[in-house]
């Protein structure tokens, strides 16, 4: 059952509860009830005493929901916290590989021109959206393109791309690391 609903059906409980007592009181003031004093009395302890069960059901589960929404807050934080170090941690990756790959472009000898083109080029920007970038010609990004794939010894972007991004995946855990024809390109 949703703690809202319990809530509701507890505040109903207890307005229903008060309103016979106060109806109960209003006929024995009257003298109308027809039950004897004593009936009256223990008809309104009953009530009470029911009403203060019902309260402290409602006290304890309200303490209750508030213990769970401090574990829930702590777990948030901690998560937060974690979130927080890993972006750190994966930042300084980024920024590593980033320094590598630029390391790479200039052993290859590319323009800045060129390992501009070569990162976008990485980051899956197409021809059209690299010459908007750099506000130039399809023409010129699709010459300096070539170039890259010919300073480089690689034929194309799928080759670049693979290039760097080989380094990157554990190649022992898959059993590769021994297959021929696999090198580390770069220390990241």
């Amino acid at each position: 059952m949703r703690t809202g609903m319990i809530a509701g059906l507890t505040v109903a409980g207890l307005v229903a509860l008060s309103a016979g007592l106060t109806l109960m009181d209003a006929a024995v003031d009257a003298g109308t009830s027809g039950l004897p004093p004593l009936w009256s009395d223990f008809l309104d302890r009953i009530v009470v005493t029911a009403t203060m069960f019902a309260a402290a059901a409602v006290v304890l589960r309200l303490s209750r929901l508030h213990e769970r929404t401090v574990d829930l807050e702590g777990a948030v934080a901690q998560a937060r916290d974690e979130g927080r170090a890993w972006r750190k941690q994966s930042q300084r990756f980024v920024q590593g590989l980033s320094r590598a790959i630029e390391g790479q472009f200039d052993q290859w000898g590319l323009s800045p021109a060129e390992a501009d083109v070569a990162g976008l080029l990485l980051k899956g920007a197409s021809l059209r959206e690299i010459a908007g970038l750099r506000r130039t010609s399809e023409a010129t990004i699709r010459q300096q393109a070539q170039n890259v794939y010919r300073k480089s010894g690689l034929n194309s972007r799928a080759e670049l791309a693979a290039y760097f991004l080989e380094d990157l995946f554990a190649l022992s855990e898959a059993g590769l690391d021994d297959a021929p024809g696999r090198s580390r390109h770069f220390d990241a």
